[in-house]
């Protein structure tokens, strides 16, 4: 029996040896990787034909929409058109400026004792442009889902006018030797700079596809 068992793993392991150089035959067929000998397979990755109109065939803004959103919304990402994607990038843009705005609002209340008059007052300045730049981007949204693109465009350059203003105050307050963005005065100025300026970062994309999405539109 164990003779028999042998004869059979020596002629398993002739016919597995025969088909190696078929295996690295298809590989290089079908152009997949290969790493220490063995096959890497690849998950397709393609780009909505939408979706690349939208920014232009732009990776950071490709990647920046579809950053942190669940399956299904990527699912639909798929099968938008371009009006819907600019629909969900001002929304996106929205509800990370609320974030920030949310954090800033919640320092002021709860950590008012603790705050220097200087670290107050230069909150206070970037809630108050925070505040009307978030309104007109829920304008700019109420447009985009009338087909008002051109209004839409306005409200959303004057609200990104409001972020721009805010960072002189938190400029104002980095430490006189600083060269690093993190060194401010407290950690409650360098919280809120570091989270403008991320939000900043990308304020452009829902701007650029709003105008893609305003040259496409018949209307």
């Amino acid at each position: 029996m164990a003779l028999i068992s042998f004869s059979l793993s020596r002629r398993s392991n002739s016919f597995l040896i025969k088909l190696i150089p078929l295996a690295f035959f298809l590989c290089l067929s079908l152009q997949l990787p290969i790493v220490n000998g063995r096959i890497q397979l690849q998950t397709l990755n393609i780009v909505p034909p939408n979706l690349a109109k939208a920014c232009n065939n732009n990776n950071e803004c490709i990647s920046w929409i579809q950053t942190d959103r669940s399956k299904a919304d990527l699912d639909s990402l798929q099968k938008a058109d371009l009006k819907t994607i600019g629909f969900l990038a001002l929304k996106k843009i929205e509800q990370e400026a609320t974030n920030v705005s949310t954090t800033v609002r919640m320092k002021l209340l709860n950590n008012s004792d603790k705050l220097s008059s200087d670290t107050q007052q230069a909150l206070s300045d970037c809630n108050d442009h925070f505040i009307p730049a978030i309104e007109l981007i829920d304008d700019a949204v109420d447009s985009t889902v009338n087909d008002a693109f051109n209004d839409a465009i306005n409200y959303y350059t004057i609200a990104i006018t409001d972020f721009e203003v805010c960072y002189p105050r938190l400029k104002a307050m980095r430490t006189a030797n600083s060269v690093d963005v993190d060194d401010y005065v407290d950690n409650h100025i360098a919280e809120i700079a570091n989270a403008r300026n991320a939000l900043v970062k990308f304020i452009h994309i829902p701007l650029d596809i709003l105008k893609v999405v305003a040259a496409s539109s018949p209307h």
